[in-house]
């Protein structure tokens, strides 16, 4: 079943580590552009199983063994480190440093579509108008991460 191959946490960068603008290297250029062209041909197939093969292929093209938990991090607010804590647990959230966040932030795209088309698979009564609002809410991050990589929209499309 699909659900043994979702990881245990969404990787997240802390938001002063999220890129507003971001050089790729050449090979991460390619791809992540054909990563984000299969998720938006994933995005569009009527079949989750289909979406779902695309989306195992592309998370194994991600090498995210370079990932390193934040042991300490500062919110800048009144939370206490427990409070953070306990939200990112609840959440199943892990907070995540990388020399090469472009791969997180695709790598928790991919993984986040991939959970929602596990829940859809497992005969979930989900609003169709909803799914919808969803499915435009992944494209659209497509297209966020395509302008932060500095990647052709139009070529993606």
């Amino acid at each position: 079943m699909t659900k043994n191959i979702l990881p245990d946490k969404l990787f997240v960068l802390p938001p002063p580590d999220l890129p507003i603008n971001q050089q790729l290297s050449e090979a991460n250029k390619v791809k992540l552009h054909q990563i984000l062209k299969q998720l938006l041909h994933a995005l569009e197939l009527p079949s989750a199983q289909e979406a779902l093969n695309i989306l195992k292929g592309e998370l194994a093209n991600l090498d995210i063994s370079h990932l390193s938990p934040v042991s300490a991090y500062s919110t800048q607010t009144s939370l206490k480190p427990w409070e953070v804590e306990d939200f990112n647990d609840y959440f199943k959230l892990m907070l995540v440093q990388t020399p090469e966040p472009e791969v997180c932030l695709v790598w928790s795209l991919l993984t986040s579509y991939q959970a929602f088309l596990s829940l859809d698979e497992s005969d979930s009564e989900f609003d169709s108008t909803q799914v919808e609002y969803l499915k435009e809410g992944f494209r659209r991050y497509v297209y966020l991460l395509a302008r932060v990589f500095n990647l052709s929209l139009e070529e993606i499309q």
